[in-house]
């Protein structure tokens, strides 16, 4: 489905669907981006806190989460594309028009 890491293809190489099946697709991708983003700056926060208890210091709690806030989405990203393509076919399964001819054999 990915010609990179942040390119994906305009059509699967396997069955021709369209990587973009409706205007605004991938704002679920973005959503679970964004969720995945802020539970993994979350869970650093909070490992944070537990490991420095009773000393908390501001400075050195923060930077764990800035990393994840910059890192995650830029890791995650074609993941989330993928699994919101899937989500997205178990909500809404795939017509036949939604197909290229070319891969239906006809």
């Amino acid at each position: 489905m990915f010609s990179g890491w942040y390119k994906l293809d305009e059509r699967c190489a396997q069955c021709g669907l369209r990587s973009d099946r409706v205007v605004g697709h991938w704002i679920g991708a973005v959503g679970m981006n964004t969720i995945v983003s802020f539970g993994a700056m979350a869970v650093t926060l909070v490992v944070g806190i537990i490991a420095t208890y009773p000393d908390v210091s501001l400075a050195p709690l923060l930077v764990p989460p800035l990393v994840a806030a910059v890192a995650v989405p830029l890791v995650f990203w074609p993941f989330s594309q993928t699994l919101w393509t899937a989500l997205d076919i178990m909500m809404r399964p795939v017509t036949r028009d939604e197909l290229d001819p070319r891969y239906l054999g006809e």
